[in-house]
């Protein structure tokens, strides 16, 4: 919803050109501009250039060359959502998120609302995210993690029937509506499996170029402010280019770059909880997981 709400402001403002399936291939600045090279041999001019190309960005390249990367935490988080109405389980629908505890795993459980938005008894849907450190090596036989950085996510075709049984074996550990949650999408075989990454910002910006969002800093899910850190970036961004021109810009972005500070304090944040959380290894586990 929340996309499509934000495709449509940009279809309608009329300063906006969106180009879709355009891959960019190359970036370059000089004194006067910057340019963007695509596949099929576009370029383009301007006077900025906005990296808001996600945890695996091409443009940290060319603003941080010597660490272009986000690393592996060390571990995924197995993720499913269920309509509401192929769940039973006794007592009222949950009202807010809950983060469980056992043993050495952690699940969040979120309440939804259903596809058209609604609330309602019945019509809403379920959410579950598990938190799972036992299984790396899965994430490297299926490239999802390659030298350290994440590649991308296990679709849930991909996700091995060995994980899912050990899903389905441990999700008792979880009281209801979550385990059943948890029961429900593995018997849709819609279970996603998110590798997590982390970057602490060296800069945000380098002559003409700027970072955004998880371009600029890629936080663990863990300190729930990825999504509020973004819109910050664009607020503070929207702030410094306020009433500037093609002579001015370059030289309001330092002003975007008071960010930079917050910024690594959340990922630092979020580090400190993956060293925590990986720290102490199960053999048990370690050996069944990784089977």
């Amino acid at each position: 919803m929340l996309r499509m709400n934000l495709r449509e402001a940009a279809d309608t403002h009329p300063l906006v050109h969106l180009r879709h399936r355009v891959r960019v291939v190359d970036v370059g600045q000089d004194e006067s501009g910057v340019s963007a090279a695509s596949d099929s041999g576009e370029r383009f001019r301007a006077d900025l250039l906005i990296g808001a190309d996600g945890h695996r960005s091409f443009v940290r390249s060319h603003v941080a060359p010597e660490r272009p990367n986000a690393d592996f935490a060390g571990y995924v988080i197995w993720l499913g959502m269920v309509e509401e109405l192929k769940l039973s389980y006794p007592g009222p629908r949950p009202s807010r998120w809950e983060m469980l505890h056992s043993g050495e795993s952690i699940l969040f459980g979120i309440p939804a609302p259903g596809a058209d938005g609604s609330t309602a008894p019945g019509r809403g849907r379920i959410g579950w995210a598990w938190y799972d450190k036992h299984s790396n090596p899965m994430l490297h036989e299926a490239g999802a993690v390659a030298n350290g950085v994440v590649q991308h996510s296990v679709r849930p075709e991909d996700v091995p029937e060995s994980i899912l049984a050990m899903l389905e074996q441990e999700a008792s550990q979880w009281s209801r509506p979550w385990r059943d949650a948890v029961l429900q999408s593995i018997a849709d075989r819609n279970v996603l499996g998110t590798p997590i990454a982390e970057y602490v910002p060296l800069r945000l910006i380098a002559g003409r170029l700027v970072l955004v969002g998880n371009a600029a800093h890629v936080p663990t899910p863990m300190t729930g402010q990825g999504f509020d850190s973004s819109l910050l970036d664009a607020e503070a961004l929207g702030r410094a280019l306020r009433g500037a021109d093609t002579t001015t810009a370059p030289h309001r972005l330092g002003d975007y770059d008071a960010r930079l500070r917050d910024a690594q304090r959340l990922v630092e944040s979020g580090k400190s909880f993956s060293r925590s959380y990986t720290a102490k290894e199960s053999p048990q586990h370690g050996q069944k997981r990784g089977a």
